[in-house]
């Protein structure tokens, strides 16, 4: 989880406060596009160093610092399996594989809302039997899909604010998107619309109800020009729809589209992740409350067609033969 060292200075500009929020905390540990990838290579059984710099054509010194941080994190843990010279791997641990819901939830959208001419990039299968994995997320209670139009919204008992550190910025211009170099992905696609820290949390609050400029801004503390570009950039991408809702002076909210409400299940499953593994002492800051069955939301993903849930443990992958390198298609 990050903490701040007390006996560390840090600089006031990069310390603020937000409301706590689970959906953030789980953010901050997948801080970026890069670590969301990483991650999707450890599901891929992906674990050493080359091997990850290789498939996401990542720089060396990028690779490093963010290895370091998940592991610091607890999701992912180094282990020696060569001694001379030695040599480490990264494998996940149990708050490691918690995470594969959210990133399965993730690859879905992307396959439906970002499809490529060629189909999938890869196709998830059940290991005993080789049938293909239909995610899908239920309400745990009812076993029936969860709306943002269908759930009461409750403050928890762990409903406050919390510290925000804001990491700088360290990339440079033309490497932004550097990330979606490497292989072929149906996750990067959709972090592509919506992978970066202050999308995220715009998107959140559209699922809260937030639809106008003003209400975002004060919710947030976003800069207004910040806001700006990253509400122009989530309706471009076809997340939100933008409607004028007042004529003089002209004013404008911002709706969610079906691709947009497309990706609740998603942030759902990364909300369950933070509750469970970076709740505070007093206990979940939001409660949703499923207004069909009235119990409090517990997402699930489950396979649409067996009914049964989905473990990174029990789930393979086929890569789509068009998207392999040349040397790999059979």
């Amino acid at each position: 989880m990050n903490t701040l060292d007390a006996s560390a200075p840090v600089p006031p500009a990069l310390l603020r406060e937000r409301a706590a929020s689970s959906v953030i905390r789980a953010l901050d540990v997948l801080s970026d596009p890069w670590s969301f990838l990483i991650l999707r290579e450890a599901f891929f059984g992906v674990r050493r160093f080359e091997a990850l710099r290789v498939n996401l054509r990542i720089a060396r010194n990028i690779l490093t610092e963010r290895l370091g941080r998940l592991v610091a994190e607890g999701v992912l843990e180094r282990r020696l399996y060569e001694e001379r010279p030695p040599r480490h791997e990264y494998r996940l641990t149990e708050a490691g594989r918690d995470f594969y819901p959210a990133i399965v939830a993730l690859m879905s959208w992307g396959d439906r809302w970002r499809p490529l001419d060629d189909g999938p990039p890869l196709t998830l299968l059940h290991i005993d039997d080789g049938s293909i994995v239909e995610p899908v997320v239920i309400c745990s209670s009812c076993a029936s899909p969860i709306s943002p139009f269908d759930v009461v919204l409750e403050a928890g008992p762990g409903a406050g604010t919390e510290i925000d550190f804001v990491t700088p910025a360290t990339r440079r211009r033309g490497d932004d998107e550097a990330w979606l170099r490497g292989r072929p992905c149906s996750v990067a696609r959709a972090l592509h619309a919506i992978g970066d820290r202050w999308s995220f949390r715009i998107l959140r609050q559209s699922f809260f109800g937030a639809k106008r400029f003003e209400t975002f801004q004060q919710s947030l503390g976003i800069a207004r020009n910040i806001l700006s570009e990253r509400l122009t950039r989530l309706v471009g991408e076809g997340i939100l729809e933008r409607r004028r809702y007042k004529e003089r002076p002209e004013r404008f909210e911002y709706l969610l589209s079906p691709a947009g409400l497309a990706l609740y299940p998603s942030f759902l499953l990364l909300m369950a992740w933070g509750d469970r593994w970076r709740m505070s002492e007093t206990g979940p800051p939001l409660l949703i409350r499923h207004q069909r069955c009235g119990a409090t939301v517990q997402p699930r993903l489950i396979c649409a067609r067996r009914k049964t849930g989905i473990v990174v443990n029990a789930v393979t992958y086929r890569m789509n033969y068009r998207y392999a390198p040349a040397d790999e298609r059979a």
